[in-house]
């Protein structure tokens, strides 16, 4: 029972040591200051796939605000057959929040998880709920 304390203890050693040694190489993130506004619009299109040969199956426009490391939206989403809205954050490539569809006459509200990137007043992502296909979205923001 010893032996593997102390087998155990020098591995934690070992590794900690190497963590302190490769500490001082880290260097801190600096932050890149943003020509665009805080708030701003987007407006964009879905569909199932992606490329030149892509059916679109919707559209969706919104509001952004952004924050130190990332923001908030908002926005409404159209098919033929179905409208709803949808909201929640983002952060770096990463998008969580909630989508909302009338069944019914009831309104049904599923999580959703993507995958963003915003470059040049464009966007490109990717979003899933746990009911439906996943769905490529891309458009234009201001």
């Amino acid at each position: 029972m010893m032996k593997k304390i102390a087998i155990i203890s020098l591995c934690l050693l070992l590794l900690g040591v190497s963590i302190a040694a490769a500490a001082p190489g880290i260097r801190q993130e600096t932050t890149q200051t943003t020509t665009l506004d805080p708030t701003g619009t987007f407006d964009g299109v879905v569909s199932p796939q992606r490329g030149e040969n892509a059916t679109i199956v919707g559209t969706i426009s919104g509001n952004y605000t952004l924050r130190n490391r990332g923001g908030l939206f908002n926005g409404e989403w159209n098919t033929v057959n179905n409208t709803g809205t949808f909201r929640g954050r983002f952060g770096r490539h990463i998008l969580l929040g909630r989508i909302s569809i009338m069944v019914n006459g009831t309104e049904r509200t599923l999580p959703l998880v993507g995958f963003i990137k915003a470059q040049d007043g464009q966007f490109i992502g990717r979003a899933m709920a746990p009911v439906g296909p996943a769905l490529y979205f891309w458009g234009t923001y201001t």
